[in-house]
């Protein structure tokens, strides 16, 4: 890596709104190539992947257990000199494979719409754990700062309620823009994008609530990288779809996140917002250039 330039960080976007949503939509890709070339991290990226992957295995085995005992049935039905009961039997008949025609996709939409968010937050410390190592793979070593355990449990829960917080945050937005899937041809965009926004924010915010940041120091830099973030959203949606590979994009996005965290000057970012540096925070100091 000593190969690579130095990178100057900064709290301006790339360029035009344009550059800067492509910018943002090539972060999974290179936090791939980060993955797959650095040294160490690979086992990391695996550990919250594992556990995510688990957990939904657990809740889909469980779903279908309690679907399989739900039986729905009409009772039977005496008119029409018997085409009522042979009714209610064809009923009956149709309703068992009716009943998983509409469990499976929708247990599948749950699946898409709730693993980002709910793998950031069950498996928060494992993601803690590997972009704590994007970090240091990418940035200059940090100064070890002794916390009293006190401080550092209050961090960590405001830290899991911010995260649940955007969890929150995008339940109402996706309940708002729900009814529009019912609009022909572009219905599905709004809901699509309220996705990708939240999935961005999510990952990014992974960084950011690591290192002890709060909202008030977070809202600048989000509001000037928006164009990324729904950019690195957009991608991370994308290849959600994609079957299988879509389940390894937990730990890709945690590096995608802190990538361009790093990224950031937050020196100058805390000091146009006027805002002092959080309680046990460093700022990062790229070695070399993840562009």
């Amino acid at each position: 890596m000593t190969g690579h330039e130095h990178q100057s960080a900064s709290v301006s976007p790339v360029g035009s709104p344009m550059a800067a949503f492509a910018h943002g939509f090539s972060l999974p890709m290179r936090a791939v190539n980060l993955l797959l070339t650095t040294r160490g991290l690979k086992r990391f990226a695996a550990l919250p992947l594992v556990f995510n992957v688990l957990l939904y295995v657990l809740f889909l085995a469980g779903a279908v257990w309690l679907i399989g005992l739900i039986d729905v049935q009409v009772g039977p039905w005496e008119f029409w000199w018997g085409f009522g009961g042979w009714l209610s039997t064809a009923i009956n008949w149709s309703l068992g494979p009716l009943k998983w025609l509409v469990a499976v996709p929708v247990l599948l939409l749950l699946c898409y719409y709730t693993f980002t968010m709910v793998g950031l937050i069950v498996a928060a410390p494992f993601n803690d754990m590997l972009s704590e190592r994007v970090e240091r793979a990418i940035c200059e070593p940090k100064e070890k700062q002794s916390l009293p355990l006190r401080v550092t449990t209050a961090l960590m829960v405001q830290s899991m309620l911010d995260a649940i917080g955007i969890l929150g945050r995008q339940i109402l937005w996706t309940l708002l823009v729900l009814p529009l899937i019912f609009v022909p041809l572009v219905g599905f965009l709004p809901l699509f994008l309220v996705g990708a926004h939240f999935a961005g924010l999510g990952y990014f915010d992974t960084s950011m609530a690591r290192n002890n940041l709060r909202n008030r120091h977070k809202a600048p830099v989000l509001r000037v990288h928006r164009w990324e973030l729904l950019g690195f959203g957009v991608a991370m949606q994308l290849l959600f779809l994609i079957p299988f590979v879509g389940l390894l994009m937990l730990p890709v996005g945690v590096t995608a996140g802190t990538i361009l965290y790093t990224r950031i000057d937050w020196e100058r970012a805390l000091r146009e917002a006027g805002l002092e540096r959080p309680t046990g925070f460093i700022p990062p100091r790229p070695r070399f250039n993840t562009e």
